[in-house]
């Protein structure tokens, strides 16, 4: 029998192949796929261009956070990794296991930005028991199906470059001017009713420009650094004066920064929860923003656990030979 999930971006509402939709008579194992092009979500009555796949299962808003980003040219299959400690990290935890990404977002761990501090102080600050919390972690990645996501600490530095700014950096770019419009438009048709939006929309648009050009420092200068490094295996020198923790210093606080943002957003939206007036630019506008956060946080865990730890070991830490500043035109 066919089990695929399709969610609808709108909504949320998701079509289970397993179940079919009995409300409009669709008998089980009936694919997405070949629901007639005229059929419209059950629940908010968008049509299947609205629709996306969907592999995880957990709540709702977090349904895309649990597939993992594929790359088009393998380079390592996924390690089982160590077993899981109260004492690991918790972007270590994720750094060997992807899937259990998906456990912290439904607990809101924060795992990229924060992701420094031991898994158990993490559930501590949170008032979880650590021991349930580790079980659970253990269930998902035992029963996690394979994907194709790469163990990221093992190939390359400028494959795991190229997988940032392909999966994330360049849909980013595309998605965040999508945002703003949505923004816009709800500002102007909801403002008067949710003043919320009006400020929400404050709050993103200068957050597209900084992230814009922080995107524009990595890809014109830290990352060419760090690859050219990796494939010349010699010291590089660029005059501005300090070694390579200082660019790389300045993007983590700019991931910090980048993190208080979203969650001021996040509480503006209720969680993303659209209320009851909302119209389909509403609800689409919360979906993308939870789905934009999911993304920013897989895409800043990568950089701030994986990538930035390995180069600074590559260049050695400290090192007076090795000099960079951050500065985009």
């Amino acid at each position: 029998m066919s089990n695929a999930k399709t969610i609808c971006t709108v909504c949320n509402y998701i079509y289970d192949e397993a179940q079919g939709e009995p409300r409009q008579n669709i008998a089980p194992s009936v694919e997405f796929a070949s629901l007639n092009e005229a059929w419209r979500c059950p629940e908010c009555n968008s049509g299947k261009d609205m629709f996306q796949p969907c592999t995880c299962v957990s709540l709702p808003i977090y349904e895309s956070t649990c597939v993992g980003h594929g790359n088009k040219k393998p380079v390592a299959p996924v390690n089982s990794g160590q077993a899981i400690s109260k004492a690991m990290s918790v972007g270590e935890v994720v750094a060997q296991h992807p899937a259990s990404a998906c456990i912290f977002e439904q607990l809101s761990i924060d795992y990229c930005c924060g992701g420094k501090i031991s898994l158990e102080e993490a559930c501590r600050k949170k008032g979880l028991d650590v021991d349930q919390v580790v079980k659970k972690l253990a269930d998902v990645i035992t029963n996690n199906v394979p994907t194709p996501e790469l163990d990221w600490t093992q190939v390359s530095l400028k494959d795991l470059i190229d997988h940032i700014v392909s999966v994330y950096h360049n849909p980013l770019k595309y998605e965040l001017g999508r945002i703003l419009a949505l923004s816009e438009k709800v500002a102007l048709r909801h403002g008067e009713n949710h003043p919320e939006v009006v400020e929400l929309l404050k709050v993103f648009a200068p957050f597209k420009e900084e992230l814009e050009l922080h995107m524009q420092k990595e890809e014109m200068i830290l990352f060419p650094t760090i690859a050219q490094r990796e494939s010349q295996n010699k010291p590089i020198s660029f005059g501005c004066g300090g070694g390579i923790e200082h660019p790389i210093g300045v993007m983590m606080m700019e991931h910090d920064s980048a993190g208080e943002t979203m969650e001021k957003m996040r509480k503006l939206t209720n969680s993303y929860t659209p209320p009851e007036d909302a119209c389909n630019s509403y609800k689409q506008l919360f979906h993308s923003l939870a789905r934009f956060e999911l993304e920013m946080h897989q895409h800043v865990h990568k950089e701030n656990n994986i990538l930035f730890p390995r180069a600074i070991e590559l260049f050695g830490a400290g090192s007076g030979n090795d000099q960079s500043c951050m500065t985009a035109k």
